[in-house]
């Protein structure tokens, strides 16, 4: 009987961390605070699982605050670590996930409710939190309509279609904008993969 409380007290450990862990490696996308004006001096030269990411970057940006990304179907895992001696702070109101199409159509993402966010702010030294947002759906679009009748009568309605996701690919998107704040900004870039 004492062997089968152990064995079962084991198993529900287990079960417990792997239910707590991350189902898949979040690095499909990386990035580190920067001036947003300076993001074409950040490139990912290359990233390996044991080797980890090496990139290029300007003296202005602080590898000390990176994050990682990785969309899994309708969700945007996103893991911040603070490695900087100074507590970053998140804030629901101004935070803001920003996913760059290749054809720079701006996406925001929506943020976990905000009790949930707001309890993982600050961001102490040398702690990471891990952040689950949702792609914004669309429910309209827009429809040219032309008035055969007169020539310069030409307009454009909102339609209904329905709610759907926008079902983003990791190929879809150049670049996610993280802005915290007012004060930082993390620019994540595809990491290209090694097989």
């Amino acid at each position: 009987m004492k062997y089968l409380i152990k064995a079962l007290l084991s198993l529900t450990f287990i079960l417990l961390f792997v239910q707590c862990s991350s189902s898949t490696a979040i690095n499909d996308f990386f990035g580190i605070k920067m001036p947003p004006n300076e993001s074409d001096y950040f490139q990912i030269v290359a990233y390996t699982e044991s080797s980890g990411i090496s990139y290029k970057s300007s003296p202005n940006m602080d590898p000390n605050i990176f994050a990682w990304a990785g969309l899994e179907g309708e969700i945007l895992r996103i893991k911040l670590v603070n490695e900087s001696n100074a507590p970053v702070n998140l804030n629901y109101d101004s935070d803001q996930f920003i996913i760059v199409t290749n054809d720079n159509t701006e996406f925001i993402c929506i943020k976990e409710n905000i009790m949930t966010y707001n309890n993982k702010s600050p961001i102490n030294e040398t702690k990471s939190v891990e952040l689950l947002l949702e792609l914004p759906q669309n429910y309209w679009d827009k429809v040219g309509v032309t008035n055969i009748q007169a020539s310069n009568d030409n307009s454009t309605h909102d339609i209904w279609k329905g709610q759907y996701s926008l079902g983003l690919g990791i190929k879809d998107v150049n670049h996610i904008k993280i802005i915290l704040g007012f004060s930082t900004n993390i620019l994540l870039k595809p990491v290209p993969k090694i097989y």
